[in-house]
């Protein structure tokens, strides 16, 4: 009787070690997870659209922004390609904003006005590669009036997202605004060469600010 009551206070007392011990591991794990962050694009979020022009042979950069930018998105999201994946846009072309206001009034009449039904440029997503901390974002974009495909590279920094490539004009029918603009402008996108040149490839650097809430 004695041996069986020893036997059982052994067996009892391993088994509250081992609950105790399994106790202190799940606090352990839990204070060692990672925390859950959830982004999405609200009011409180900011956007910039950043463009780079080239003009004369040497393709000398010209760069500016838009200072109305309209952005729209899906419901908060622990990825970031489903947040990317539900924007939609529109930039209002009389907004940009290249800190020459000589230049920006060109731009507006002689560039965006000889494009069709161009007061806005719209887009939104059609689809994202990728994961939180790189990958493309392909968009449905519509510039004188006309609707392309232009895909970006974008990259993650806490709650920042860059998105960076480039769009070429000839592919939305956008000759006859560059020669337009290169017109009034001959002077100023004449090189050392003598000749007067305005690229049609224009380079796009976006930059998104999410709120990001974690736990």
């Amino acid at each position: 009787m004695k041996k069986t009551f020893l036997s059982l206070i052994v067996i009892s007392s391993a088994i509250l070690y081992s609950c105790a011990g399994g106790e202190q591991q799940t606090e352990e794990t839990s204070a060692n997870a990672e925390p859950i962050c959830f982004y999405q694009y609200t009011n409180n979020s900011t956007a910039t659209v950043n463009w780079t022009a080239f003009k004369t042979t040497a393709k000398v950069g010209v760069g500016g922004t838009f200072n109305q930018v309209m952005i729209k998105s899906g419901e908060k999201s622990t990825k970031i390609t489903e947040v990317l994946n539900n924007i939609t846009f529109t930039i209002v072309t009389e907004s940009i904003f290249s800190k020459n206001e000589e230049r920006d009034a060109k731009i507006i009449a002689s560039f965006f006005g000889a494009m069709d039904a161009t007061d806005l440029i719209i887009g939104h997503t059609k689809s994202v590669e990728g994961n939180n901390e790189n990958g493309t974002c392909t968009f449905y974009l519509t510039l004188n009036n006309i609707e392309k495909e232009v895909t970006l590279d974008y990259k993650v920094n806490d709650n920042k997202v860059s998105l960076t490539g480039e769009i070429d004009l000839a592919n939305f029918s956008g000759d006859a605004a560059i020669a337009s603009l290169n017109k009034v402008c001959e002077d100023l996108h004449k090189g050392e060469d003598g000749v007067t040149k305005l690229w049609s490839v224009i380079e796009l650097n976006i930059e998104a600010t999410l709120d990001k809430n974690c736990n």
